[in-house]
């Protein structure tokens, strides 16, 4: 089960990357333009996953979580840091594991209590983290760019 999950995770982490590496060759403004499609720029988007990932590696090891604080990124450059160390820090996290069926309880912003095992909440990290990825290819191509291949199956032919 752990070897899964480090995969799954590593996928997230490939993906990730992949769409970091694509923003750096596009011109820097791409990164904070004004778009109206759900976040109002790409920087918001990476924040956004930041952030939530930042949440969930808390609730996973059963530490205190603050406030869900949005950082409010100004380059890419700042993002991608922030992003490559907390990746890393999840990916040892998951590397460490010897319970992945654990169950983990946590309160929802909303106030609500719920109880997950630790792979199901690994498993929405890395759906999350798709999902979003796809927001961002969509402001891509409402830009006129395109986007970069961040499939599954494209990560397992590497």
């Amino acid at each position: 089960m752990n070897k899964q999950l480090i995969q799954l995770y590593d996928y997230n982490v490939w993906a990730n990357e992949r769409v970091m590496d694509h923003l750096d060759t596009l011109p820097s403004e791409v990164f904070l333009r004004e778009v109206d499609l759900g976040f109002k720029s790409i920087a918001e988007v990476v924040s956004h996953l930041v952030s939530a990932d930042n949440i969930w590696l808390n609730r996973i090891k059963e530490e205190q979580v603050s406030t869900f604080a949005k950082k409010a990124f100004t380059d890419l450059k700042e993002a991608r840091q922030e992003m490559d160390e907390l990746q890393s820090q999840i990916r040892d996290y998951v590397s460490s594991l010897t319970d992945a069926e654990k169950k983990v309880s946590y309160t929802m912003a909303s106030g609500r209590q719920m109880e997950n095992s630790i792979a199901e909440i690994l498993q929405h990290v890395v759906n999350h983290g798709t999902y979003h990825r796809g927001n961002i290819t969509t402001m891509l191509r409402s830009f006129g760019y395109q986007g970069v291949m961040t499939d599954y199956l494209v990560f397992l032919m590497k």
